[in-house]
C-alpha cells in the first residue's frame, strides 16, 4: 500500500503523462582491507555519499555484511542494525516532508553529525566565510596588506563565477562539485572570458583549493573533487637590462624634467633592487651604517622580510641629487616617486626615446638588479639578502637571468694564459 506522499506524487506524474519512480535508499557495510574497519555506504536514488568509518574492527571471517552480524559481538551487531534502521527512518521522514534526499545529509543525521534543519553553507556563502576569516587574520596582523588585497580580488572573481556561470548558481552546494570545475573555472571563465594569463588563473584556482579545505575542516563538504587536479605553472626566463643599456639611460638627458626624475627613480631601483612600493616610501629612517657601510635596512612592504642593501656609488649619487627636492622634503621621502601607473607610462616613452629594446616598467628594475649585482661579483645567496627574499630559490626562479658573460669572464680569469695563446 502506498503512503500518502508517494500516492500524491504518483498521481501528479500520471497527470503529466510520466511514470513516477519511488525514491530508494540502500545501506551497506563493508570491511576496508587496509584498516580492517567496517565502513558505511549510503546510496539514495543511485547517488552515493562518501563512505564513512563506523570505528568497528572486524575480519571477513567474523563479519557477515548481508545480515549485519558480528560473530560473538552482539553489542556491535546491534549498533550496525540500529544505524541501518535509523538511516531508513530518516530517509522516509525526509521523503514524506519533501526535504532534500541528499545521501550525505541523511548519513550525517543518522551519525549525529548534524540536525534535520541544519543548513550547510552554499559555495558562495563559504567563499564569504573564508574571506571573513582572512579579514580577521589581517586585523591581527597575520596577513599583510598586499595579501589581503589579492584575496579580496580572488573572492569577488569566484563569487561572480559561481553566481553567473552556467550550471552553477548562488544555491550551488559543495556536494555538487565535480572535477570538471577545473575546465569551467580555469579554461572557460578565467582564461576565456576574463582573459587572465595562465599563471594568474592558476593563483585563483589555488585560492579555491584553500576554500575547499576550509569547508572540509568545518564539515560543510566531505570530499575535495579537485584534490588530484594538477595544473602546471608556466615559467618564463627573467628579462633584465644590460650594463650598456643602464649606462645609456644614465647618460641620456631628457628635455622634460619629469622624465629625468622618473629615469633616476628607475635607475635607483636597478642599483638597489627595491620594488616600486618600497622605493616610494623610502625615507631617512631606512638608512643605516653597518660596519662602516652606508646601507638601506628596510622591511619589504609585500612580505615583511628584512632587506639589507649596501648603497652602491651609483645609487648614492642619485640620492644626493634629490636631497633638496621640494616634493621630497614635503613628503619626507628620499626620491620624487609618482604613482606606479604614471611611472610606467613615462618609462615606455623614456625607453623609446633612449633606444632601449626592452619595454621598461617598474618591476623590470628589480630584475635588472640581479644582473647589476652579479656584474659586481655578488652571489645568488647575497642577492637574496639584498632583495629581501627568504630563500635564494625565489631569486633564482623569478629574478635571475642566466647569462653567458659571467661564465666567460670567470673562464678568462682562471685560464688567462690559455686564452692569450689561442689568440
Amino acid at each position: 500500500m502506498l503512503d500518502q506522499s508517494t500516492y500524491r506524487k504518483t498521481q501528479e506524474a500520471v497527470e503529466r503523462g510520466q511514470t513516477f519512480k519511488a525514491p530508494t535508499c540502500h545501506v551497506s557495510f563493508f570491511i576496508r582491507k587496509a584498516t580492517g574497519i567496517i565502513s558505511l555506504r549510503v546510496v539514495v536514488n543511485g547517488k552515493r555519499a562518501t563512505d564513512k568509518s563506523t570505528g568497528i574492527k572486524a575480519t571477513a571471517a567474523t563479519f557477515d555484511p548481508q545480515t549485519r552480524t558480528l560473530l560473538n559481538d552482539p553489542t556491535n551487531t546491534a549498533r550496525l542494525r540500529t544505524l541501518e534502521s535509523n538511516i531508513q527512518r530518516i530517509f522516509k521522514d525526509r521523503e514524506l516532508s519533501d526535504r532534500s534526499l541528499d545521501p550525505t545529509i541523511i548519513r550525517d543525521i543518522a551519525l549525529g553529525l548534524r540536525g534535520h534543519d541544519e543548513q550547510t553553507p552554499t559555495v558562495v556563502e563559504a567563499i564569504a566565510l573564508y574571506s571573513q576569516w582572512h579579514e580577521q587574520r589581517f586585523n591581527t596582523k597575520e596577513v599583510s596588506n598586499g595579501t589581503i588585497k589579492r584575496y579580496r580580488t580572488y573572492h569577488s572573481v569566484l563569487e561572480r563565477f559561481f553566481t553567473l556561470y552556467p550550471n552553477y548558481g548562488k544555491n550551488f552546494k559543495f556536494s555538487q562539485l565535480t572535477p570538471a570545475l577545473q575546465y569551467h573555472l580555469v579554461d572557460g571563465y578565467l582564461k576565456s572570458e576574463k582573459k587572465y594569463c595562465h599563471n594568474y588563473a592558476l593563483k585563483i584556482f589555488q585560492f579555491f583549493r584553500g576554500i575547499l579545505e576550509y569547508a572540509i575542516a568545518h564539515e560543510w563538504a566531505d570530499r575535495n573533487p579537485i584534490r588530484h587536479v594538477r595544473i602546471r605553472k608556466y615559467y618564463k626566463d627573467p628579462v633584465t637590462l644590460t650594463m650598456a643599456e643602464l649606462e645609456k639611460l644614465k647618460t641620456y638627458q631628457f628635455v622634460e624634467a619629469k622624465a629625468n626624475e622618473v629615469r633616476d627613480v628607475f635607475l635607483f631601483c636597478c642599483y638597489t633592487g627595491l620594488a616600486y612600493v618600497d622605493v616610494a616610501e623610502l625615507s631617512t629612517k631606512d638608512l643605516a651604517t653597518v660596519n662602516g657601510v652606508q646601507s638601506i635596512l628596510k622591511k619589504r612592504h609585500k612580505s615583511g622580510q628584512q632587506a639589507f642593501i649596501p648603497l652602491f656609488p651609483d645609487a648614492r649619487v642619485i640620492l644626493d641629487r634629490y636631497q633638496q627636492n621640494e616634493m621630497c622634503c614635503m613628503r619626507n621621502v628620499l626620491l620624487p616617486v609618482m604613482s606606479n601607473q604614471k611611472m610606467n607610462k613615462w618609462l615606455k616613452i623614456i625607453g623609446n626615446i633612449a633606444g632601449i629594446k626592452e619595454s621598461l616598467h617598474t618591476h623590470l628594475a628589480r630584475k635588472t638588479f640581479t644582473m647589476y649585482s652579479e656584474e659586481l661579483g655578488f652571489t645568488l645567496d647575497e642577492m637574496a639578502v639584498m632583495m629581501g627574499h627568504a630563500n635564494p630559490t625565489m631569486t633564482r626562479k623569478h629574478y635571475h637571468a642566466k647569462r653567458a658573460t659571467p661564465v666567460v669572464r670567470r673562464f678568462q680569469t682562471l685560464f688567462q694564459d690559455a686564452t692569450l695563446s689561442s689568440n
